[in-house]
């Protein structure tokens, strides 16, 4: 027997920054009436799930942060903890958890023509309706897990270090990690002291760069947490990863001063390859061929040297099989291991299929997901033409290669919920539906920009691409001043208004 639905004004997916930051700008526009629904078991979305060993954001938090929502930051870089403790510190500064019900796995969205209404279907049975949706559900949330011959032989621990087991101990035991990105740049240093011996089955190369990261003092994080001192230190950030945009859009001008970056960075590179990795060909393969900026680049300065110590093995020539004790390369060795860990990242826009993690129903039965296949297409990657008071957060094209994503949601969220005003505001409209020739001149706009950046034209798989090798459908052409005032104003006359 199905339970009788319950109807809030806007359903909000998520409990990530994104749908943090919707329960926070629909209160301060005294719009009450909403309901988070988590998936999980507790809030907090990327930096709830990822709590491996070493997790940590790859941009300063002067910048990875919201920009009303100061926080007394330990470090430069703020681990998974400390992050999560943010996450939580938002969520009880604003009393979200009241509104807010977890293990509510939403299974479909179905609109309503005749109602104008959202119907939302949920994996446990609940049913919810609502005028509005925001979906801040995010792209970082379903773990990619080669399909690798042997797998299911292995007779140790293994897992994705988006579902690290905690239970299972990895000190004085033989681990191996699979990948060379993000995650795995993180755990390697975190653990490679702690364990017998560490072996990383390295993929494709990546561009590794120094930074700048150190523990504050309590005086610092007091000076730094003053009103003017964070406004000014946000700022000089910002404009600092700004600048950087320039080395991955192709602008004519800049022609010079984008080799002139990319010099530095290879030079960089070249330098602290030779100082830590004393195989040549190791060396050599650990240089990438791709242009700089094409995948993402991993700001580390523990990984090389981590990679260097005695009981840390790269293994280049590939996975032949998973066998029962560990691994066998394509060059013949059997590698001994306890533990298996997958550092393979997410499926995030490299997989059409699972771009949504829920079936979405528009107007006549139109269907989202399958639309998306064939292309992804928005209106400034927030709303769709044929999905009336459906925002999608973090939609295609609204990923930041360059800077903070959380600059990118703040600017989302404004515009969905100022959209969400102007609909209230006059009584007579019950939903907007964005016009499809609106939508497909962005669009094509939106395409041709792409093909003056690194991400598109860089020579390079990325989960940024449809398919890896696709087109870009994850991040954005626009620098991030150009995509706060592109979205700065909901013009009304860009929709259709139903009444």
């Amino acid at each position: 027997m199905k339970k009788d639905a319950q109807y809030f004004e806007t359903v909000i997916i998520g409990t990530g920054f994104s749908g943090l930051l919707a329960t926070i700008r629909l209160q301060k526009k005294n719009c009450n009436d909403f309901v988070l629904l988590e998936r999980g078991s507790d809030m907090g979305g990327t930096w709830q799930v990822n709590s491996y060993p070493g997790a940590e954001v790859d941009i300063p938090t002067g910048l990875y942060s919201i920009s009303f929502i100061p926080y007394k930051f330990k470090k430069t870089y703020a681990p998974q903890s400390e992050l999560i403790a943010y996450t939580n510190y938002i969520i009880d500064r604003f009393d979200i958890r009241k509104h807010t019900r977890t293990n509510q796995e939403v299974t479909k969205l179905t609109y309503d023509e005749s109602t104008h209404l959202w119907h939302v279907e949920v994996a446990s049975g609940e049913r919810y309706t609502a005028r509005f949706i925001i979906d801040s559900s995010g792209v970082l949330a379903n773990p990619k897990i080669p399909d690798i011959k042997g797998a299911d032989s292995f007779q140790g621990a293994k897992f994705h270090t988006a579902q690290w087991d905690h239970t299972v101990p990895y000190k004085g035991k033989r681990v191996g990690i699979i990948g060379s990105g993000c995650s795995a740049a993180q755990v390697v240093p975190a653990i490679a002291s702690h364990v017998d011996r560490l072996t990383v089955f390295m993929g494709t190369p990546e561009w590794i760069i120094p930074r700048s990261d150190r523990t504050y003092s309590a005086t610092e994080r007091f000076i730094i947490n003053l009103p003017v001192v964070r406004h000014i230190n946000r700022f000089i950030i910002f404009v600092s990863h700004e600048v950087k945009f320039i080395g991955f859009r192709r602008y004519p001008f800049t022609l010079k001063i984008r080799a002139f970056i990319k010099s530095l960075y290879k030079k960089s590179l070249k330098k602290n390859l030779k100082k830590y990795i004393d195989d040549d060909n190791l060396r050599r393969y650990m240089m990438p061929e791709y242009e700089l900026g094409s995948r993402r680049v991993i700001p580390t300065n523990s990984y090389l040297p981590a990679l260097s110590r005695d009981n840390v093995d790269v293994d280049i020539s590939g996975i032949e099989t998973i066998t029962p004790t560990g691994i066998r390369t394509k060059d013949g060795k059997d590698i001994e291991l306890d533990i298996i860990v997958y550092a393979t990242g997410f499926f995030a826009y490299s997989n059409m299929k699972k771009m949504l993690p829920f079936q979405v129903y528009g107007i006549g039965g139109r269907n989202l997901n399958t639309e998306w296949e064939e292309e992804a297409a928005s209106y400034k990657g927030i709303t769709i033409s044929g999905y009336p008071n459906y925002f999608k957060i973090n939609g295609p094209n609204t990923g930041s290669g360059h800077s903070s994503q959380l600059c990118y949601m703040e600017v989302m969220v404004k515009y969905a919920v100022q959209a969400i005003c102007a609909i209230k505001q006059d009584k007579s409209i019950k939903a907007i539906d964005v016009k499809s020739d609106v939508q497909k001149a962005y669009v094509t706009k939106l395409k041709k920009n792409l093909k003056l950046t690194v991400w598109q034209t860089g020579g390079s798989k990325s989960f940024y691409r449809k398919n890896m090798t696709g087109e870009v459908v994850g991040l954005s052409p626009e620098s991030v001043v150009h995509f706060i005032f592109s979205r700065k104003w909901v013009h009304l006359r860009d929709y259709h208004l139903l009444k």
